[in-house]
């Protein structure tokens, strides 16, 4: 064996031995000009050199806990408590620290906010959980907020702190073995002068970063991120008082959309186009929290189909119509399982628009639903309400072969001087399952 061939067998039972975390997966490769390129070069034990011990770290987080808990007042409702607990663990679990002691409080409070001390506790404001519009984007705020914890973050603000001469003697003493007494001052010093949770723009890119990749191993929809920067961007522009000071600290929303967006089409492609968007759950908890109206997840721009309507050409079924009028909500959708006496279902697409040329407006509804984790699909045209049947073999049934996630989009054909209104549900995959109205209901044509 050659010295370079022996060099390389070594480099490559000690890669083997180390491993690659969980996050690291599809980050391996140079992708150019890309902020993210930095924080893709570190590892678990790289990003742990240097940082406090795993000791003391776990002991200020406890002391800063007592002192956040002065200064808010936490929501206790077990439900809103357990189901954000759950989330927040379901990314974190997929992270580079799972075996951190997580736990996640909801501070009760109308700002924008959402903070950590390190040592798995993480806090977020209410006001947070009622503007965002999907589980999903609850999942992208909490996984920035794991990635502090996983990036280290605080033991870099604790040397910051020290090198600008604010708490001289505290940190030196943290940083090395840090006594109980001394860790409950230094928290109580960060927090009363705003500097704890205070992360540099690097540290907030890196969370992002890294809380993209846990959405994505959770089974999260990775647009979802995108989403929660656009929610951002139009709040700043529209309500700028709803935010915390911290927020300040952030790079621009724009740029964090940007970011993620090349991270998504560079290293993980189609990852906007399937994985979990929202559950029955988080609209559960938002009515807990006073949040009505909010819309069914209509289908993805990137699906839409051209809005134009063709009187006289050949309309096919791959081309429905995007909606064309009001949005449909949660609300809209049970009152429509409630006629149908559907129990239990939770809506995934829906849409809305004019199906047989007698609304200018368009009332009629197509829903895609999940029910005890089988996908259906309905139709409510002028108030009545008819279930979508496939048939395969002879036999007849109103499940569809899709898992819930598999459900891309919903759309409507209209009635044309060529052919009968039809109705479309679209896979992840492209595959359609269209059924046309006969005047008394919905005859299945197949899929294609």
């Amino acid at each position: 064996m050659t010295r370079s061939m022996a060099m390389l067998m070594v480099g490559l039972v000690l890669m083997s031995a180390l491993g690659v975390p969980v996050w690291a997966d599809n980050r391996n490769r140079s992708a150019g000009p890309n902020p993210y390129d930095k924080f893709r070069r570190l590892d678990d034990r790289a990003r742990a050199r240097g940082a406090m011990s795993l000791r003391d770290e776990l002991a200020f987080a406890e002391m800063a806990h007592q002192e956040i808990s002065k200064q808010y007042r936490f929501v206790t409702d077990p439900v809103i408590v357990n189901y954000v607990n759950q989330v927040g663990r379901r990314v974190a679990e997929v992270s580079g620290r799972p075996d951190l002691p997580y736990q996640f409080y909801v501070v009760e409070n109308d700002q924008i906010n959402a903070f950590t001390p390190g040592g798995g506790r993480i806090y977020i404001h209410t006001g947070l959980i009622k503007q965002a519009t999907t589980e999903g984007q609850l999942a992208a705020v909490l996984a920035h907020e794991v990635g502090h914890n996983v990036g280290y973050h605080l033991s870099a603000t604790l040397r910051r702190t020290q090198t600008t001469g604010l708490i001289i003697g505290i940190a030196g003493v943290l940083l090395g073995n840090g006594a109980i007494g001394q860790l409950g001052q230094l928290a109580v010093t960060l927090i009363a002068g705003g500097k704890l949770f205070q992360r540099s723009r690097d540290q907030e890119r890196e969370a992002d970063f890294l809380g993209l990749y846990d959405m994505y191993h959770a089974g999260y929809n990775t647009e979802e991120m995108n989403n929660m920067f656009r929610l951002l961007g139009s709040l700043m522009q529209r309500s700028p008082g709803l935010f915390d000071k911290i927020f300040a600290s952030h790079p621009p929303p724009a740029e964090r959309l940007q970011n993620t967006q090349r991270e998504i089409a560079q290293y993980l492609a189609g990852s906007d186009r399937r994985g979990v968007r929202t559950t029955r759950a988080f609209i559960d908890v938002q009515r807990r929290l006073g949040v009505t109206g909010r819309a069914v997840p209509p289908t993805p721009e990137d699906e839409m189909w051209p809005a134009s309507r063709d009187t006289g050409a050949d309309t096919t079924a791959s081309e429905p119509l995007p909606p064309r009028s009001r949005e449909v909500t949660y609300e809209d959708a049970e009152e429509i399982f409630h006629r149908a006496d559907l129990q239990g279902a939770h809506p995934l697409r829906a849409v809305r628009g004019d199906m047989l040329g007698s609304d200018a407006i368009g009332n009629d509804t197509v829903i895609a639903y999940e029910q005890d984790g089988r996908v259906g699909a309905l139709v409510d045209v002028s108030g009545r309400v008819y279930p979508l049947f496939i048939e395969d073999r002879g036999q007849r049934t109103n499940v569809l072969p899709l898992a819930p996630r598999e459900v891309a989009a919903v759309g409507i054909i209209p009635v044309s001087s060529r052919q009968r209104a039809q109705v479309v549900i679209v896979s992840q995959r492209g595959l359609r399952y269209v059924w046309e109205w006969t005047g008394r209901g919905f005859r299945y044509l197949g899929s294609q």
